[in-house]
């Protein structure tokens, strides 16, 4: 029996053991369950984010400070910093890292032990865990403080990964000043990535964190060399390091290369970081190499412009409705131009920028087509009378030729018919949103407010068959589906019509791209915008001054037209073409009735021309009320718009019959007018080799005189000429004059 009772000792004792021990750890896991709830983890970065926004490849546009001021470049991980760097760190902070649960005992034991004989602190006995739990819950140096210190490394330990323990570390580190993390170190002090560090560097920056404002290299040299040597020696130490690799290392001297990283794009960065304050790296769609082009470009501008004058560009890939150059103001270090406004963004009067657009949804209403006979006279619309901007008027003029030339009269006559509540329907059902109360014609030259981004993603219309979609600015951001603008019938006559307009006087460019462009001026001389689509950029350009006062003497298309001319420069060559749709159909129509010639009394035929067409539909020519046209029944009778032929009679413009029996065409008062030349207008030999002489009317025989000199043919090759050249288109002693400039 006594037997058996020893027996049943050991294991009785055991299950006490046991029992004690289970109800030991769930005590403490209760209380460490409730310590945690009572005192729960910090937040880590308790200033907010060091924001960081970076180009599409990685590159700093521009890094912003904490709420407190500290700057951290951008947050990485343990694989983005240099190998050595790790190894030097673990060696000397903490060698245990990977094994002990947030303390090491034995070096608490040893780091008392030493204060206690030698009455100050000769170690420390912080792991890399209690470091970060110092960093993120700031405590006083007492023993309250160290046992709070131990509790949060409890906690980071439970929650956290020792990788990303290691990758707090790595960001929240001190390095003097207001510089955190060794990312932003090795920038600071030594103009690289914490990729590239060398193994001098990387010891350096091991223990520059343990007194950050003694150890600076670029205060103290010679004590961080002292500091660095004796993180090189401890590598030694654990073989880490070879002797004769130390020896070589301890004898470099500290050298401080700082590297200030320049702004990019910084009002784009501004405005992200305004809206994700929370995300620490925004990675945004900005090619870093366009954009330090498109920056240089208008830090040159920025010194030809009146004073307190600013400008903005905005490029875009048309492919992916990217945006990869952002520059919102001329120089964002020059305060008397407004830099800090952002010009991309700012809204203000459109100009003449919305006329491709009211003339394309025409086009798609089926009320014009690109050759249609429209009014340039002076005319009333319900009150609202315009005017050209030369002040002058052109008379009969197609749809093409008002759009080249920006003619504000034959735009509203088009306006007024298709009426502004409907273009503005279409603009909302597409996402666009102009700031005015209600639409009315004045919207068409100017009068609603938009900005610079809205309007190139307008444009890039052109270029991807009418399809509208919002601009992207960040990079991997959800994509929005895109909405009809206008059709791609109509999108690529107005393309194909814009980019037959010659570009401004500049210099001859390097890359030869087909660019259809718009500039626009708003009323009073406060904005000059100057638009380009090619098939695989679009270039927006605004010039003028922030605080909307005006520059007189300056228009769109000779102040910001170079200039877009010039970012196109900047640009890769295009790898696309524009390809003209299926239900573009031409067709020869007539005028004056603007219809087919094959529905067209011959009598009714004056001029024929060439159109572009949607799906083939020649709508009647408008008469200056809005209303169409409609022929005398009398098919021997030609009939013009009443308006149009009444004021270009009285100028000898164009010839109506005088009776039914009078169907032939009277040309002795004919004025020629020649079409696509402009006085001023500069081409280029190695862009244009062959100019056409056309007047409005192709069925009246002209004479032709280049430099005062008779001229045969209907086509002048530029090789021939240089310099100034004068072009005179003569009708029975009646004529029109163009001067241009042959390069």
């Amino acid at each position: 029996m006594k037997s058996n009772h020893s027996a049943q000792q050991p294991a009785s004792r055991y299950k006490t053991w046991m029992r004690a021990c289970c109800i030991t750890i769930v005590l403490l896991a209760t209380g460490g369950v409730a310590l945690n709830y009572a005192f729960p983890l910090p937040p880590l970065y308790p200033n907010g984010s060091a924001v960081v926004v970076k180009s599409q490849e990685g590159e700093v546009l521009r890094a912003f400070a904490d709420k407190k001021g500290v700057r951290r470049t951008q947050l990485i991980s343990p694989e983005q910093v240099d190998p050595f760097y790790r190894q030097a760190l673990l060696t000397y902070e903490d060698r245990w890292f990977y094994f002990h649960p947030g303390f090491n005992i034995f070096s608490i034991f040893r780091a008392a032990w030493q204060w206690g004989v030698n009455g100050h602190v000769v170690s420390g006995g912080s792991t890399l865990t209690m470091q970060v739990a110092r960093l993120i819950s700031p405590h006083s140096r007492s023993l309250s403080g160290k046992l709070t210190q131990l509790f949060r490394a409890l906690q980071l330990e439970w929650f956290f990964s020792k990788d990303q323990i290691l990758t707090l570390y790595l960001n929240l580190a001190p390095f003097g000043g207001n510089i955190e993390g060794v990312e932003a170190a090795a920038q600071r002090y030594f103009g690289k990535s914490a990729q590239l560090l060398t193994k001098s560097e990387a010891a350096l920056l091991v223990v520059l964190p343990q007194k950050p404002s003694l150890y600076r290299p670029d205060l103290f040299p010679e004590r961080a060399k002292a500091m660095r040597n004796k993180v090189l020696e401890r590598l030694v130490r654990y073989n880490k390091l070879d002797q004769y690799s130390a020896n070589f290392l301890q004898q470099e001297p500290v050298v401080v290369a700082p590297y200030f990283q320049p702004l990019q794009a910084p009002l784009l960065s501004r405005m992200l970081q305004q809206d994700y304050p929370h995300q620490a790296v925004i990675q945004t769609t900005i090619r870093a190499d366009i954009q330090k082009r498109i920056h240089r470009l208008l830090t040159t501008v920025s010194q030809r412009l009146p004073a307190k004058s600013s400008a903005a560009i905005v490029v875009v890939d048309n492919a992916s409705a990217n945006v990869i150059a952002y520059q919102g103001s001329a120089d964002f270090n020059d305060v008397s131009r407004f830099s800090y406004v952002d010009m991309v963004q700012a809204v203000r009067s459109p100009g003449s920028t919305l006329k491709p657009f009211i003339y394309g949804t025409a086009l798609d209403l089926g009320i014009i087509h690109s050759q249609s006979l429209l009014s340039d006279i002076p005319s009333s619309f319900s009150g609202y009378k315009p005017q050209n901007l030369n002040g002058k008027f052109q008379g009969a003029v197609s749809m093409s030729e008002a759009l080249k030339q920006s003619l504000n009269i034959p735009l509203i006559q088009v306006f007024n018919k298709e009426t502004p509540e409907v273009f503005d329907q279409k603009l909302q059902h597409a996402g666009i949103q102009l700031q005015h109360k209600k639409p009315n014609l004045a919207v068409g030259l100017g009068g609603t407010g938009t900005n610079l981004i809205t309007l190139v993603a307008m444009y890039r219309t052109l270029a991807t068959n009418g399809q509208y979609q919002p601009l992207q600015l960040l990079q991997n951001a959800k994509s929005v589906v895109s909405k009809p603008l206008l059709s791609p019938a109509s999108s690529w006559i107005i393309f194909k019509t814009l980019s037959e307009i010659s570009a401004p006087d500049r210099v001859v460019p390097s890359i030869r791209r087909q660019i259809a462009w718009k500039t626009g001026t708003s009323y009073g001389y406060r904005d000059f915008w100057s638009i380009g689509v090619s098939p695989d950029f679009t270039v927006g350009v605004w010039i003028g001054r922030p605080d909307s006062s005006p520059v007189v003497g300056y228009l769109g298309a000779t102040q910001a037209a170079p200039i877009m001319f010039d970012a196109f420069d900047q640009l890769p060559r295009d790898q696309h073409q524009r390809i003209k749709p299926k239900d573009v159909v031409t067709k020869n129509i007539c005028w004056p009735s603007g219809r087919d010639k094959q529905i067209t009394p011959l009598a009714q035929c004056v001029s024929q021309r060439k159109a572009y067409t949607v799906r083939g539909i020649t709508p009647p020519t408008l008469e200056t009320d809005g209303r169409f046209l409609r022929p005398s029944l009398d098919t021997a009778q030609t009939t013009w718009p009443k308006l149009l032929a009444n004021w270009q009679q009285q100028r000898g413009g164009i010839s109506t019959p005088k009776g039914k029996d009078d169907s032939h065409k009277d040309n002795g008062n004919v004025a020629p007018y020649i079409k696509q030349i402009v006085t001023g207008q500069h081409y280029y030999k190695n862009q244009l080799d062959i100019l056409p002489l056309q007047t409005l009317d192709e069925n009246v025989k002209v004479d032709w005189y280049v430099n005062n000199q008779p001229f045969t043919g209907n086509e002048i090759k530029l090789v021939n000429y240089s310099g100034k050249v004068r072009i005179t288109a003569c009708i029975n002693g009646v004529c029109d004059k163009r001067e241009i400039v042959v390069h």
